[in-house]
């Protein structure tokens, strides 16, 4: 029985990396490869809150690449450039603001 749920919940658990957070279900969704990584693109319609999580499997990337690679991929994206010192995350999730409404 240990085995089992030891199974469920990892797999539960690796289900939901891939989720947009509750915020954009709905919204628009686009996956982007810059360089290496492909990262997929969350925007909310009639907004400007971006989400992105690098999807692409890297051992151990670094944290300034992946944020650099991130803009990128949120500006191709959206096609609106991301608002100056908007950007944030970590290695998995950035969240940005793009300096134009996305349409509904």
């Amino acid at each position: 029985m240990g085995k089992f749920t030891i199974i469920v919940t990892t797999l539960l658990a690796v289900s939901g990396c891939d989720s947009a957070s509750p915020k954009f279900i709905g919204g628009s969704v686009k996956e982007v490869t810059v360089e290496q990584s492909r990262f997929r693109v969350f925007s909310q319609y009639g907004g400007n809150a971006i989400e992105a999580h690098r999807v692409s499997i890297e051992p151990l990337p670094s944290l300034v690449l992946t944020l650099d690679k991130a803009y990128r991929a949120i500006e191709l994206a959206t096609g609106c450039r991301v608002v100056e010192g908007s950007l944030r995350g970590d290695r998995a999730i950035i969240l940005a603001e793009v300096d134009c409404l996305l349409p509904r």
